[in-house]
C-alpha cells in the first residue's frame, strides 16, 4: 500500500480542524464525508460526516467531477497554488498525485504532477491545500456550510 494516510486526519470534523473531506455515493445520491480507515491505496472506509454509524466501502476515482460518482466511488478535492481545483489520483502520507477533472476550466498547470499535500491556505508554499471537513466556524458540518472547493467544467 505504500505509506498509508496518518489517522489523526480521520474521523468526524472536530475543533482541530485536520480531518481530511471525502465526497462518496452511498448507494443513492452523492454526500460529503470523512474518512474512517484505509483499505489500500484507493480503497478507504468512509461515512457522511454526522453520522458515522453508517460506513461505505468506497475506491478512490479521479475521472470526473464529484458530482458525477457512481454507487461505491469517492474522491478527494484538492486546491493547488494555481487556484484550481483537483482530485487525487493517488495519496499517500505526504504526497498526492492530482488530476484537473474531465472539463474542468483553467490551466490546470499542475494535472498529473505529485506534490505535497497539507491543510494551509497559503498559495506560495508549492503544497495543495485539501479539502477539510467541517466549516471555518466550529468544524462541524450542517447541511452545506462548509465552504466547498469547486470545479467549473
Amino acid at each position: 500500500m505504500g505509506r498509508p494516510l496518518n489517522k489523526r486526519f480521520f474521523g468526524e470534523p472536530t475543533a482541530a480542524g485536520n480531518e481530511i473531506k471525502v465526497n462518496f455515493h452511498d448507494g443513492s445520491s452523492v454526500v460529503e464525508g470523512h474518512i474512517v480507515k484505509q483499505r489500500g491505496s484507493k480503497k478507504f472506509v468512509v461515512a457522511p460526516i454526522g453520522a458515522s454509524d453508517t460506513e461505505y466501502t468506497c475506491t478512490l476515482v479521479w475521472d470526473d467531477v464529484p458530482a458525477n460518482l457512481s454507487a461505491g466511488e469517492m474522491s478527494i478535492s484538492f486546491k493547488m497554488d494555481d487556484a484550481e481545483t483537483y482530485l487525487a489520483r493517488k495519496i499517500a502520507g505526504r504526497k498526492a498525485t492530482l488530476v484537473a477533472p474531465a472539463g474542468s476550466a483553467g490551466s490546470n498547470a499542475y494535472d498529473g504532477q505529485s506534490v505535497a499535500w497539507n491543510f494551509s491556505t497559503s498559495v506560495v508554499d508549492g503544497a495543495a491545500q485539501v479539502e477539510e471537513a467541517g466549516d471555518d466556524d466550529d468544524n462541524t458540518l450542517t447541511t452545506g456550510d462548509d465552504t466547498d472547493f469547486v470545479e467549473t467544467a
